[in-house]
């Protein structure tokens, strides 16, 4: 008899999990940024950092890495801040140049940039989160690591009797 409920209970249990792995949503709220900030965000990350995708490929861009980590690294209120900064950056070009950023010369975005990096408040977390992540997008790529750390993926090679 015990046999026949436990056969009984693990055919539910796993009816059960199989159910749960097969429902899907259609519910996505899409980016929390927007496509015009992913643009805006692009663009000055490769003001940071030229992306040299020939030399390092990597698995997704640069914009798609920063967007993942604002979505999944951050805090509500680190959220509100780097939108904050967004917004700031936004007015503050619009109010200064009457251009979008594209549209200005590669000096004044240089400089746009590195005044924002310089600043405390929202604005200046916005740009030193953006520059932390485009470092980071960089220096995670398979080739950098390979050829410039000499990084080795696992498994590692074995190194079996070496004098210490």
């Amino acid at each position: 008899m015990k046999r026949r409920k436990a056969i009984q209970t693990i055919a539910v249990g796993f009816a059960g999990v199989a159910t749960l792995t097969h429902c899907t949503s259609s519910t996505s709220n899409g980016s929390k940024i927007g496509e015009k900030s992913e643009r805006l965000i692009g663009l000055i990350s490769e003001v940071i950092l030229p992306s040299k995708n020939e030399k390092f490929p990597t698995v997704e861009t640069r914009v798609e890495f920063i967007v993942n980590q604002f979505e999944g690294a951050l805090t509500e209120n680190e959220i509100k801040k780097f939108q904050s900064g967004l917004l700031i950056l936004r007015k503050q070009i619009a109010d200064s140049y009457s251009k979008e950023f594209d549209a200005l010369d590669s000096d004044t975005q240089m400089s746009i940039v590195s005044n924002s990096l310089e600043q405390e408040d929202d604005l200046g977390y916005f740009m030193s989160k953006t520059r932390q992540w485009s470092l980071r997008h960089f220096m995670t790529s398979e080739h950098f690591m390979t050829a410039y750390l000499k990084y080795e993926f696992i498994p590692n090679r074995h190194l079996g009797c070496v004098p210490v």
